[in-house]
């Protein structure tokens, strides 16, 4: 069973913490504000309020041994950087940490975070894919320059093959599964000259500034 340690129950945190006890991970909740840690405590194999910046109190709970340790406590710039540099000389190996902006971000790398993310960030970001088109169903960022798409095939797509819609030659798209609703089937990786059905959903990958053009 993985460990993990929650350090900021905030919303994020809160959400996580208890997503990933349902997945059966083992989670360690950590946070200063009484009612978020009375709130998780059934939720998760342990709920302690604390202050995670007190070295002691961390060597104590026995952070150092968990698998992942996820730091997400707010606008706290502070305190975040003083955790991850705390659990990073504690010799926790893989080290999450929240940012709240690109210079947040590169301290903390410098400390010691093994991944630092931008939760509200990324998610306005899916939302602006989303509403930019009404077919885009999920949105995966894989890096600054590329995502993994979802979407609803356009109609005019309909009736055509992967070949012939030159999603490849054109665009640089990667068209990598074709997803069957009506018929509860998938089909990775489909040839060229699989043709797409009125209501097939599309799973690609390619170039963020390209995929807004999928449908051209």
């Amino acid at each position: 069973m993985k460990q993990i340690a929650v350090i900021g129950l905030g919303n994020f945190g809160f959400t996580l913490a208890t997503a990933l006890a349902e997945k059966k991970c083992e989670v360690l909740a950590i946070d200063l504000n009484k009612e978020r840690v009375q709130d998780i405590k059934d939720k998760v194999a342990k709920s302690i309020v604390g202050d995670a910046t007190d070295r002691d109190l961390l060597n104590e709970l026995g952070v150092k041994d968990v698998d992942v340790a996820v730091v997400s406590l707010g606008d706290r710039i502070d305190f975040s950087v003083i955790v991850t540099l705390y659990l990073k000389e504690m010799g926790v190996q893989r080290i999450i940490a929240k940012a709240v902006s690109t210079e947040h971000a590169k301290i903390l790398h410098l400390v010691g975070a093994s991944e630092v993310i931008f939760p509200e960030r990324d998610e306005a970001l899916r939302l602006a894919s989303s509403l930019f088109s009404g077919d885009v169903l999920d949105l995966i960022k894989l890096s600054e320059d590329f995502s993994i798409l979802e979407l609803a095939a356009p109609d005019k797509y309909a009736g055509k093959t992967i070949k012939e819609l030159k999603l490849r030659t054109k665009l640089g798209i990667e068209v990598l599964a074709i997803r069957k609703p009506l018929e509860g089937a998938l089909k990775m990786l489909p040839g060229a000259d699989t043709k797409i059905a009125p209501d097939d959903v599309l799973v690609v990958l390619g170039e963020n500034r390209k995929l807004k053009d999928i449908e051209l």
